[in-house]
């Protein structure tokens, strides 16, 4: 009987010293799907406990806070300032010869995105790009196009384009000033630099002035002026961008991969896309998703863990997977809302998911990664940047230049 009683405190001991072995790990993000990563995450082993919350701006809301409250790994878009603020983890140990993570396995042109003087610090996860959406009745016109240039764009726009008896606009292919997020598309495509500091924001002004004579030449040219472009969009443009692309009135239709591919299935099966290009190279969009560990993480060997994990061909097959089992697919696009970082993944697993991919599946020598951008870029690109391109392209004779643009907005932030 003694020895049963005995027996019981040391069962308790074992069974509490079991438990004290979960380890804890914190992600801040600002990609709401790294919760369900995390559930699955968790669901698959017993050994680590991952806790995921949203934060608007991970690596700014580290400052200021005591080491307590700090997180152990970041993911999310617009990571880079914690790159310059030296609060990463070197990640080389991940990536190197003898590795669980073979670089091979990666887009070269992000994997190198997430790196400085050749140490690795980000890890890439998910990335999006730009297209043109078309309705399928028309792709005769385009059949022998597998990607779509600017100067494709002006070309084939003009041959659609089409007048009544009494001289009305009734069909439009495409104009770039339908579309700030075409216009900065298209300026970054030409060399267009933006240069944010603390108080100030500057560009390439030459390359920049070039790229506006060359939309004002196309939007004159093609649709014979601003006007034109203007009244025809605020006729017949109204509505989404699938319904724009399908109403018979324009040829094309500005989106971004994440929205086409999380279309529901008796609207996409009427469309298709093609990626936009420049010197065949097709531009990233500018939120590519990173993962990084907090250089200052007591749980380094478990967030490393972690990182391999997601970035398993594997896992995001039963990521995506688990996203179709839940009818999840609508509501958000592939992996943390992209295409995958991992060629194989987005090149073979993805097409058996997103059944419009499979003649339309990113080439990985073709992709040109974005610039690093501020915490903020998002902001910024959408109240400075894409207004001013607009502006500049329409030929306001009131703009008002970025500096002033820039100060208003740094007012509205509190800075």
């Amino acid at each position: 009987m003694r020895r049963g009683l005995l027996f019981l405190p040391l069962l308790s001991l074992l069974f509490f010293s079991c438990a004290k072995k979960e380890t804890r790990l914190v992600l801040w993000t600002n990609n709401v799907d790294f919760v369900s990563c995390a559930e699955l995450f968790n669901a698959s082993q017993d050994k680590i406990k991952l806790v995921a919350y949203y934060k608007k701006s991970p690596v700014q809301e580290l400052f200021g806070l005591p080491s307590a409250g700090r997180p152990d790994l970041l993911a999310g878009s617009y990571l880079h300032d914690g790159i310059e603020q030296k609060i990463f983890l070197r990640l080389d140990s991940l990536t190197k010869k003898n590795g669980p993570l073979k670089p091979e396995t990666f887009y070269e042109t992000l994997l190198n995105a997430g790196r400085k003087n050749d140490k690795q610090y980000l890890l890439p996860v998910s990335y999006n790009l730009p297209a043109l959406v078309f309705y399928s009745g028309n792709y005769e016109r385009l059949q022998n196009v597998s990607m779509l240039s600017f100067e494709d764009i002006k070309e084939i726009s003009k041959k659609f384009n089409a007048k009544n008896s009494a001289g009305v606009w009734t069909a439009m292919g495409y104009g770039p000033l339908w579309s700030s997020e075409f216009l900065y598309l298209l300026f970054k495509d030409r060399g267009v630099y933006f240069n944010v500091g603390p108080k100030s924001i500057s560009y390439t002004e030459n390359v920049f002035s070039k790229s506006v004579d060359y939309v004002k030449e196309w939007v004159q040219d093609v649709n014979e002026g601003v006007k034109n472009e203007r009244d025809f969009a605020f006729k017949y443009l109204y509505m989404p961008f699938y319904n724009q692309a399908q109403n018979g009135r324009c040829l094309f239709s500005f989106a971004s991969s994440r929205d086409i591919l999380t279309l529901p299935d008796d609207v996409i099966r009427n469309l298709d896309f093609r990626w936009i290009c420049n010197d065949n190279k097709i531009q990233i969009e500018d939120d590519i998703v990173n993962v990084g560990i907090y250089s200052k993480s007591k749980e380094k060997a478990a967030a490393k863990k972690f990182i391999v994990w997601l970035l398993s061909e594997n896992t995001q097959r039963k990521i995506l997977d688990r996203k179709f089992k839940m009818n999840m697919q609508n509501d958000s696009f592939g992996i943390a809302g992209g295409f995958s970082s991992l060629k194989n993944s987005t090149e073979r697993v993805f097409p058996l998911y997103y059944r419009a991919m499979i003649s339309n599946t990113p080439v990985a020598e073709r992709l040109a990664a974005p610039q690093a951008f501020p915490s903020n870029w998002a902001k910024i690109k959408e109240q400075v940047v894409q207004p001013y391109i607009l502006d500049s392209c329409a030929g306001d004779a009131k703009i008002k230049n970025i500096s002033q643009r820039y100060e208003d907005f740094l007012a509205s932030e509190g800075k």
